[in-house]
């Protein structure tokens, strides 16, 4: 059974049980859930990523054909690595 603090007030015996979040929750703090912030923080990075992309796409002096054809080079080397990664993974 978990301890509870009360009003801040907890008897010394239980001090052992105490865990992190209560004695954080105390001073009016609590941690931070690291995998959600590294998320964030390459979903911002993503957004940059594929911005910037399509404003290099819009400003190039290649034809449309071009251009669709490099993508779709870029991709299918993209799919060859990514099947190479899970097959060295998997085995």
């Amino acid at each position: 059974m978990k301890p509870k603090l009360e009003d801040g007030v907890m008897r010394l015996q239980n001090i052992k049980n105490v865990s992190r979040e209560d004695l954080l929750g105390l001073v009016g703090l609590k941690t931070k859930n690291s995998l959600r912030s590294w998320l964030g923080g390459s979903g911002l990075v993503g957004i940059g990523l594929a911005v910037g992309a399509t404003v290099a796409l819009l400003l190039t002096p290649k034809s449309g054909p071009d251009i669709r054809d490099s993508m779709l080079d870029g991709l299918r080397s993209l799919r060859k690595r990514a099947a190479r990664a899970t097959t060295e993974l998997t085995h």
